[in-house]
């Protein structure tokens, strides 16, 4: 989180940053604003090795476990509104995602806007999210620092996300997300995944492409940001 955060304060003029990645263990993140105090047993997700983070980013809480993580930063006015952007990233990940050979679609425009407090991510799709047998595959989330904008998301390839409604307090149960495993029968190789990605992002989005390495300016942002994210009170704050 803390990465993703410096890469968004950090972004040059007419510049963007994607990055795709895993996460080392179990780790369930509650968005910017979504209450978390109190409704998950944190002494049992320490006996199952389950990590929790608060994201920058709005949204509602992921297991990020059997899933892709998506990071996209860039300027405010790249693409003519926050809305706009939301939606030409996520045909960009749509198309993706077909190109594997997987039958996906957007949610529709009369989708429900969900509030912080409505429950796990993918309990049900928001719209112009990317859902494959009618329910959601791809959970995204935004937030504008400054000049720049960090789009976040998790694209699930395994599991049912079930792990995460086990430590709640109150229990019940949720549909299960759709999987890539579901949508193509088999989850693709990482390195396959990303370069189909990529490469529709870049013909979605358009500009320049190029792999990079991070630089000495996001490496000490990312440093002076991590305590924060590190912090208890931060993670817990509602």
């Amino acid at each position: 989180m803390a990465r993703d955060h410096a890469l968004c304060l950090t972004l040059g003029l007419r510049e963007g940053v994607l990055r795709l990645y895993q996460w080392e263990r179990p780790t369930i993140s509650f968005g910017r604003n979504e209450p978390a105090k109190g409704l998950y047993r944190e002494d049992k997700a320490e006996e199952e090795g389950v990590g929790f983070v608060r994201r920058p980013t709005g949204g509602r809480a992921v297991l990020h476990h059997e899933e892709l993580t998506y990071a996209l930063v860039f300027p405010v006015g790249a693409f003519s509104g926050l809305k706009r952007a939301y939606r030409r990233i996520n045909q960009g990940l749509l198309m993706g995602l077909e190109r594997l050979g997987a039958e996906v679609e957007l949610a529709s425009p009369d989708g429900p806007s969900l509030r912080p407090d409505a429950g796990p991510c993918f309990r049900q799709p928001a719209e112009g999210e990317v859902t494959a047998l009618g329910r959601k595959l791809v959970g995204s989330a935004q937030v504008r620092m400054g000049a720049s904008v960090l789009q976040h998301g998790s694209i699930i390839l395994d599991g049912d996300q079930g792990l995460l409604q086990g430590l709640r307090c109150d229990g019940g149960s949720v549909p299960p997300p759709a999987t890539l495993r579901a949508a193509l029968g088999s989850v693709p190789s990482l390195p396959r995944l990303r370069r189909s990605l990529v490469a529709a992002l870049e013909a979605t989005l358009g500009g320049e492409w190029g792999e990079g390495s991070y630089t000495k300016d996001e490496k000490m942002a990312e440093a002076r940001l991590l305590a924060h994210y590190e912090d208890q009170e931060w993670t817990w704050r509602y």
